[in-house]
């Protein structure tokens, strides 16, 4: 059995990527795969964890996957879920960034699986986003998670280590969520079968992830008469029309957060890139670059 999970992070793509996967299950299946809704994946993980903790692994992992829809035919099994590493309430705790449960979950599902071949997909993202997407509105939130965050960036590093240490033996794939307008075909078919065409359902949503309203609006009367043939493809069209018509407009900034959290995103954000290069460099991590 393949297994790929879409860990998130937190604050990445805004559920795009499950959306495109819920938008496009009965295709899956037409290509023998089994794309679970990510609460019914997280209750049966749940389920299995209290009522058989105490079962043979390979009858748990067998039980496990019939309950999700495999079968001798579907060998392929494609979830994104960021609930698998734990509540987005949990990312900034005490004990750290990405810290919390971390690590028992993380070999959850390493043990629950142990016959499965698993890929692991993770985004990560410039402090300054990822901290404007996680506070919540309470006014008082700010105030008590950012002291947390005494570093001198957001350590995703550490978080990729921690994954290669518990799950040593699956892939983990990795690409900054800025870069998500340029890389997503090769991320939609990282949850694919190899070589199988990605369902077209909710592709455009990506595509439009670089382009402005009115570079939108001209791609889509544009793609009415003229049909892409592949995800690469429409991929390079909304370049071009991004380029000619106009990029996606810079994310705003929440106005609801204190004046002081501005600096400290700054101070964040300033060792991103070194953060960045440490995972290119994290043995056993696959990455995923724009095309040139």
């Amino acid at each position: 059995m393949r297994l790929v999970f879409h860990l998130g992070a937190h604050g990445t793509d805004d559920g795009l990527i499950a959306g495109w996967i819920a938008s496009n299950r009965s295709a899956f299946e037409q290509q023998d795969m089994i794309a679970p809704p990510p609460r019914l994946f997280l209750n049966r993980l749940s389920q299995v964890l209290d009522a058989e903790r105490d079962t043979d692994p390979l009858q748990r992992e067998e039980a496990l996957l019939r309950g999700l829809g495999a079968s001798g035919r579907c060998r392929w099994l494609a979830v994104s879920a960021p609930g698998l590493i734990g509540a987005s309430s949990d990312v900034i705790t005490e004990q750290g960034f990405y810290v919390k449960d971390v690590a028992r979950r993380l070999y959850a599902l390493r043990s629950f699986f142990p016959r499965s071949q698993i890929t692991v997909l993770l985004a990560v993202r410039r402090a300054s986003g990822f901290l404007s997407a996680i506070l919540p509105d309470d006014p008082e939130a700010a105030p008590a998670l950012m002291p947390m965050l005494d570093g001198e960036t957001l350590p995703w590093a550490q978080l990729v280590v921690a994954i290669r240490r518990h799950m040593p033996q699956a892939r983990l794939v990795v690409w900054r969520h800025e870069d998500l307008g340029a890389v997503w075909p090769d991320v939609l078919a990282q949850l694919t079968r190899p070589n199988s065409a990605l369902p077209p359902t909710g592709l455009l949503d990506f595509a439009n992830l670089t382009l402005s309203q009115e570079a939108r609006l001209r791609l889509r009367r544009y793609l009415a008469v003229n049909t892409p043939t592949t995800a690469g493809q429409l991929r390079k069209l909304a370049a071009v029309f991004a380029e000619r018509y106009g990029p996606a407009p810079r994310p705003h900034q929440r106005d609801d957060l204190p004046g002081w959290t501005a600096h400290e995103f700054e101070r964040l954000d300033r060792g991103y890139g070194t953060e960045w290069d440490d995972i290119v460099g994290t043995q056993g991590v696959e990455v995923l670059l724009p095309h040139p």
